[in-house]
């Protein structure tokens, strides 16, 4: 027995599972699920040409996010960053330039390691993989700083800030404006969102993260899972529409329905 009041999300979580299902078998029968193209990874390439135009390195970050993968909302995040760096690496390597990986979270080494190694593996270069360009540093300030110290130094070419960002921000979009370097961003963190923004040269908001690691993988899972979210956002935004409608309207027996 469903308890009153409780009908109405009981419905949308069987919609819900409904389009996920949908689209995931959809996605792992190989049919195709278009993602727009983003002003962000499309100038990726433009930014490595820069890098070595200019004989100068990339620097690859992901940002603070709580210093660990298994917080809810940070975790995701670098692991998209992580994605989208398997196909920056590549680049890099294929232009050679030298891309140097920046964090403070300790679980994600071994898997930024193996993205780096297979992408140079991958474009038959194994033997330039060096463990080295991936600089730790266990704390917010001290990463900060090791950013910083590598800024000023090695004055990238093109900075690349991917991932979730607290305060380390805005102060790395500062930095890299003082160089003159080039910057691509993107975070799903809204109280950093305005900071990158102003700050870099192009940027993904929000979602926009998630979904341009899912272009890059092509992981059906993944791009079925994001088709089937964003049928669920234009269903509840047309519900929103209709409910505002109805309300000035005043039809009680369709609000009572949505009430339910």
């Amino acid at each position: 027995m469903i308890v009153a009041g409780r009908q109405t999300a009981f419905v949308f979580l069987i919609v819900t599972i409904a389009l996920f299902y949908i689209f995931l078998e959809m996605a792992r029968r190989g049919r195709k699920i278009p993602i727009r193209t983003f002003p962000a990874i499309a100038a990726i390439p433009e930014a490595i040409g820069r890098c070595a135009e200019m004989g100068k390195p990339l620097l690859y970050t992901s940002g603070y996010a709580m210093e660990t993968l298994s917080n809810p909302d940070q975790g995701p995040q670098t692991l998209a960053s992580i994605s989208i760096l398997s196909h920056v690496a590549r680049l890099a390597v294929r232009a050679g330039v030298k891309l140097y990986y920046f964090t403070c979270i300790k679980d994600s080494l071994p898997l930024v390691e193996e993205t780096l190694r297979t992408a140079y593996l991958e474009e038959g270069k194994p033997e330039e993989f060096d463990p080295l360009q991936i600089n730790y540093q266990a704390g917010q300030s001290p990463y900060l700083n090791a950013v910083m110290g590598f800024m000023q130094r090695e004055r990238p070419a093109s900075n690349i800030l991917m991932g979730g960002f607290y305060y380390e921000s805005v102060v790395m979009g500062e930095a890299g404006n003082t160089i003159g370097a080039m910057q691509i961003a993107g975070t799903a963190n809204t109280h950093q969102m305005p900071f990158l923004i102003a700050t870099c040269d192009y940027c993904l908001i929000a979602e926009e993260l998630y979904a341009a690691s899912a272009d890059i993988t092509k992981d059906p899972w993944i791009l079925g899972c994001l088709r089937g979210e964003d049928i669920m956002k234009l269903v509840i935004l047309v519900l929103l529409i209709v409910g505002f409608v109805i309300s000035f309207a005043r039809v009680p027996i369709l609000i009572d329905i949505l009430k339910r």
